[in-house]
């Protein structure tokens, strides 16, 4: 299908300041799809980028983005660096795109509905409708509180509640670079077969929380998008890493053991009732009855020395019992599992150029870091985005064939804490007589911070428990 309504659209003129190399232009056309839902049209907003010069239709058009339900346009993978640099540009010019096709014969509330799909609703109704299209009434507030509501009054008359997953996408614009070089030290790294360590950005545009408790299913899904561009380096001595799990100490004496089990019973009687809750706060009393027999029943100075606890329980006095009796009441301390640790890794480069090219990599290296790192702005001063994140990979060679190193440890995505440059490592300030005047060395120290704890299942999904590889 061939686009009858396409335009040209210029992001920087070929005599923009500081653009040496021309112009930043583009042709784009804006598909509209029309649907029936509950007897009413909708609509969606598709926006294609055409060949510069001929028709332009699906068959040679690349489909960047579409309009989401406010009217946002939401970039996709084949979007390039100059659709998501000139964002805004793009976002309106095709917005007034999107007005010259509307249909003919829209009810009023068909093109209320247009409008808002096309990024030209009243910002009353872009301000109380959703990115999925649902209207929220007259306040948030209101909203949640009917949503909690339902699900207390339905959770209440024991019926199935269903819980969407957590997505949401603001339409916020990243203001940030999205392609780098692949830049390499020392510069026959590149044409040589030696062991090194590669370092490659992503961003996230947040993650996805899959809403459910359900065996199999991944909770937690981040949303990343790569971002061009590498940096390759020798691996250097002293490389290492520590997996490390938390673990505390905790305590459970024989009176908080037995009033535990008490409450368990109680609830394991509501669980099987029809009162439910009402049950289990009745037998609440029975527990607290049960747990005082418990205390009658044994012997005497036994006894004694509870009670002397209790008191001491009550008043908040410490070390009452042991004051007055040498004796505390059995804590059964023990070490238990309290939760996942996430690993760092710290790495330092010496960056010593020999010629010119080698000059211009370490500067291009060191500006990959300092920038990849750096957090990122968006059209607003409201919001800001999250510096992109790093992928590092040990890699060896199998035969011609560049493989993942089985014999080093491998890292989960990264987020760079720190990235220390020092100038001088040598103790003496030293340049290079090139018009970029390159210091004679750099030492470059680097500290990550993996995103997400190892699990045992990940060393499964490496080689199927086949232990062809160290693993992480």
């Amino acid at each position: 299908m061939s686009f009858s309504n396409y335009k040209f659209i210029t992001f920087k003129s070929s005599s923009g300041q500081g653009n040496k190399s021309g112009g930043k232009d583009g042709r784009y056309a804006t598909n509209l799809i029309e649907m029936t839902v509950d007897g009413k049209k909708d609509f969606i907003l598709e926006v294609y980028r055409c060949p510069k010069l001929g028709t332009c239709s699906e068959d040679n058009a690349t489909h960047i983005g579409t309009r989401n339900k406010i009217g946002a346009l939401v970039l996709n993978n084949s979007a390039n660096d100059t659709e998501r640099q000139y964002y805004n540009i793009l976002n309106k010019d095709t917005k007034s795109q999107a007005n010259s096709i509307k249909p003919s014969g829209l009810t009023a509330s068909e093109q209320t509905t247009y409008n808002l799909r096309a990024g030209n609703g009243s910002q009353a109704l872009i301000n109380s409708t959703t990115s999925d299209g649902v209207t929220i009434g007259d306040s948030i507030g209101t909203q949640v509180g009917n949503l909690l509501g339902d699900i207390t009054t339905t959770a209440t008359a024991n019926a199935e509640v269903e819980f969407r997953d957590i997505d949401v996408n603001l339409g916020i614009s990243r203001k940030a670079r999205f392609s780098y070089g692949n830049y390499y030290y020392p510069a026959d790294l590149q044409t040589n077969k030696q062991d090194r360590i590669r370092f490659e950005m992503k961003y996230t545009e947040g993650t996805i929380v899959n809403a459910t408790i359900k065996s199999g299913v991944k909770q937690f899904q981040r949303k990343t998008e790569n971002i061009g561009g590498s940096v390759t380096l020798p691996i250097v001595t002293g490389i290492a890493d520590i997996n490390e799990v938390d673990w505390e100490g905790a305590k459970l004496n024989p009176l908080q053991a037995l009033g535990a089990g008490a409450a368990l019973r109680a609830f394991d009687t509501a669980s099987s009732s029809e009162k439910g809750v009402q049950a289990a706060i009745r037998g609440f009393g029975g527990a607290a009855g049960s747990l005082g027999k418990e205390i009658r029943q044994v012997g005497g100075d036994l006894k004694t020395a509870l009670n002397v606890y209790l008191a001491q329980q009550a008043v908040g006095t410490q070390n009452l019992l042991s004051r007055t009796s040498g004796a505390i009441v059995n804590p059964n301390l023990e070490m238990l599992f309290s939760g996942p640790a996430l690993r760092k890794f710290g790495f330092t480069f010496k960056l010593s150029p020999r010629d010119a090219n080698e000059a211009d990599q370490v500067r291009k290296i060191l500006r990959f870091f300092k920038q990849g790192m750096s957090v990122k702005t968006s059209d607003s001063n409201v919001f800001l985005k999250a510096p992109n994140i790093f992928d590092i990979n040990y890699q060896t060679f199998d035969g011609d064939t560049e493989i993942s190193h089985p014999s080093i440890n491998k890292i989960k995505t990264c987020a760079l804490l720190a990235c220390d440059v020092q100038y001088t490592p040598d103790g003496t300030y030293m340049t290079y007589d090139d018009p970029s005047r390159t210091m004679t060395s750099y030492q470059l120290t680097l500290q990550f911070n993996e995103l997400d704890p190892i699990y045992d299942k990940d060393y499964t999904e490496l080689d199927n428990d086949q232990d062809n590889t160290i693993g992480y």
